[in-house]
């Protein structure tokens, strides 16, 4: 099956934009907000991912996760999802994303454990903020 990636992936973090140049900075340290639009046409939930890794480890991932919607595997809040990583599964979890319900990618820490854990190291115990507490202030600009 020749799968094409046919969604857009929406990446709000601090930085630079590099095509109009305007500066955000509001983010917490190590936190962005990076989520998908367009699995609607697959009948299924965009995906989120608030951990703020390099731009090729996000499109990687969200783009994996949406492949596999796209070759018809469906997923759910509360999902442990494997072959992302080899070392550990990933979790999806429902927040709300600018008035929607979408999937966030939950990734646990070096020691595969998830932000409930109290022995969650940071900024990976940071995943379970909801959206708009993302940033300093909790707004979302």
């Amino acid at each position: 099956m020749n799968q094409k990636i046919d969604w857009i992936i929406h990446l709000v973090a601090n930085g630079a934009c590099e095509a109009c140049g305007t500066v955000e900075s509001s983010f917490l340290p190590y936190l962005c907000n990076a989520h998908t639009h367009g699995m609607n046409k697959y009948g299924h939930m965009d995906f989120q991912m608030v951990l703020r890794v390099n731009n090729q480890e996000i499109a990687r991932i969200l783009n994996t996760l949406g492949l596999r919607v796209q070759a018809g595997e469906r997923f759910k809040a509360g999902d442990y999802v494997s072959g992302i990583y080899e070392d550990c599964d990933i979790r999806l979890d429902e927040f709300e994303e600018t008035g929607r319900k979408v999937l966030r990618v939950i990734i646990p820490d070096k020691y595969n454990i998830f932000p409930e854990d109290e022995h969650c190291m940071a900024p990976y115990n940071l995943q379970l903020l909801d959206t708009e507490m993302l940033c300093v202030g909790g707004q979302l600009s």
